[in-house]
């Protein structure tokens, strides 16, 4: 029998506050975590502001990925350090700031200086101020370029993907001193059109090979399970006049096991938020109000919801030992309000074994409910070798096999529109 990964000990034992669990983690698995790096959201006064004096969490457009508002930032060179200074520590944090293709749109546009609503204007310079006031602040391309890589696929002139990556790219020439003195005033190292000349060849080069990339075959495969889940979700919330949550909960477990081959836990965790929020799921209203395009419309959530895996992976980064706090900043207001409902207020990562594990609000509550429904029938299921095997399936996902489970969940809604 295979210890659970000291990733999930952990966690378990913080969440719950098992001092028995800490102290037997520490008495037996201490070597293990040499490599633990742990983020812990808190009220706390001597723990570190997220905001960090930027004052990004006024701003409606932009959302944190962890509950904040301070937290605890501990690491192996974390401890030794306070060991070393009886008990203070300084610890590396750099904000990442992801953009969805519509706001990433609307940068270009005013790095071009284009004719666009002042309003958008305003909201670019006031993100762009973000990064003149304090250089620690990172822009992120990965998300709208994973969003846009399907649209340069399917139509290799559109170029949209390929502008919107040299604009970003065209930042790092900016002189942001200049900036920061006169917002909108962009000085770059050279005229913008021989800046763009210069950085277009290698910005091709760089979308050719990500197209081309296992990491965006394994995104969109991930997309079309989230797709397929989000199928099958419609059609189990509306096969009873009055939806039993719980019993969905299960039915999503037992499609994620047997056809999906692995159990989604962040993607069933925001459906669950979006079943049982007191304030409603403006995000899910197309599969809850079953909208009449319905099914286009999920597909394009399937995607947002990929967003947040890929959320997931830069909270993951390190830079020397350092953290990443990640924002992500949209337009999209039904998406922002299901962020919110799920913010991240614990964060384990193992970097040895490239392992990383999240609690987000309301999680003891959600963990109560899916162990009733996995502790009966799925009981046999939640070994460890077999939650490790799901695992490695999960790493291992075909996009063809994904696609045929949509398209065998899509026929359930095809035949009901005939009928």
């Amino acid at each position: 029998m295979l210890d659970a990964p000291i990733t999930d000990a952990l966690l378990s034992a913080l969440l719950n506050g098992d001092k028995a669990a800490l102290d037997a983690i520490q008495t037996h698995r201490a070597a293990e975590c040499a490599s633990i790096r742990t983020i812990i959201c808190t009220d706390a006064s001597g723990a570190v502001d997220l905001d960090l004096g930027l004052s990004v969490s006024s701003s409606d457009y932009m959302t944190s990925f962890f509950e904040g508002p301070r937290a605890f930032f501990m690491s192996a060179g974390a401890s030794v350090q306070a060991r070393l200074t009886g008990g203070r520590s300084n610890v590396l944090i750099d904000f990442s700031l992801s953009f969805d293709s519509n706001f990433a749109e609307k940068l270009r546009a005013a790095i071009a200086g284009e004719n666009i609503q002042q309003a958008d204007r305003d909201r670019v310079l006031e993100i762009l101020m973000l990064k003149a006031r304090n250089r620690h602040v990172q822009f992120d391309v990965m998300p709208f370029l994973i969003e846009n890589t399907r649209l340069a696929r399917k139509e290799p002139s559109n170029e949209r993907p390929l502008n919107t990556l040299i604009a970003f790219r065209m930042l790092d020439h900016l002189d942001w001193d200049t900036f920061q003195n006169d917002p909108g005033r962009f000085v770059f190292s050279a005229s913008s059109e021989d800046l763009k000349a210069q950085l277009r060849p290698d910005a091709k080069a760089f979308l050719a090979e990500l197209q081309a990339s296992a990491e965006i075959s394994h995104q969109e495969a991930k997309s079309a399970g989230t797709q397929a889940l989000l199928l099958r979700f419609a059609r189990l919330w509306h096969e009873e006049r009055k939806p039993n949550r719980n019993r969905i909960l299960r039915e999503l477990i037992r499609f994620s096991i047997h056809k999906l081959r692995a159990i989604p836990l962040t993607e069933i965790r925001l459906i669950w938020s979006g079943m049982t929020s007191n304030q409603g799921s403006p995000f899910f209203g197309p599969i809850m109000g079953r909208s009449p395009d319905m099914v286009q419309k999920i597909r394009g959530m399937a995607w947002d919801m990929t967003l947040l895996r890929v959320m997931e992976q830069i909270a993951t980064a390190s830079q020397v030992g350092s953290f990443f706090i990640p924002y992500f900043v949209s337009m999209d207001r039904r998406w922002r309000h299901l962020l919110r409902l799920n913010p991240v207020r614990l964060m384990v990562i193992d970097d040895a074994h490239r392992r990383v594990i999240f609690a987000r609000t309301n999680e003891l509550e959600f963990q109560r409910v899916l162990g009733e429904c996995t502790q009966t029938e799925f009981q046999s299921e939640m070994t460890p070798e077999k939650i490790e095997a799901r695992r490695m399936s999960a790493q291992a996902i075909k996009l063809d096999a994904m696609q045929e489970l949509v398209i065998e969940e899509e026929r359930h809604w095809h035949a009901a529109s005939a009928e």
